[in-house]
C-alpha cells in the first residue's frame, strides 16, 4: 500500500497561504510554523511549535511576538477561526482573546 497525498487538501492549503501570506509575515510567525496544515493546527491549538525532533524543544512560542504582533495575530485569527475552535479547543486563541478580546468589548 502506498501512501497517496489529497492533491485537492494540498491545493486549498496552498491557496490559503497565497491568500494569508502576508499577514502571517507581518504578525511575526515564522514560516516553519505554517509550512503545513498540521503545523499551523498545532500552533494554533498549543500556542507554541517544537521541532519534529525533538517535540519537549520549543522553537517558537506565541510570547516570542511583541506585544503588537500578539494583538494582530489576534486580529488576523478572529477572521480565519472557525467558531467551534475559539471557543472550545485553542489554547493559542483563549490567550490572545484574553489578552486583547477584553479590549474590544470594552470599546462596545
Amino acid at each position: 500500500m502506498s501512501f497517496r497525498r489529497d492533491k485537492a487538501a494540498a491545493r486549498e492549503w496552498q491557496a490559503w497561504l497565497r491568500e494569508h501570506e502576508a499577514e502571517l509575515v507581518a504578525c511575526g510567525v515564522p514560516r516553519e510554523v505554517w509550512a503545513d496544515p498540521m503545523t499551523w493546527y498545532l500552533f494554533v491549538d498549543h500556542g507554541y511549535h517544537p521541532p519534529v525532533s525533538n517535540a519537549r524543544e520549543v522553537r517558537f512560542n506565541v510570547s516570542d511576538l511583541s506585544a503588537d504582533q500578539q494583538e494582530r495575530l489576534y486580529r488576523f485569527l478572529a477572521g480565519v477561526l472557525p467558531v467551534h475552535e475559539k471557543e472550545h479547543s485553542s489554547s493559542l486563541w483563549s490567550y490572545l482573546h484574553f489578552r486583547f478580546g477584553k479590549r474590544d468589548e470594552t470599546a462596545d
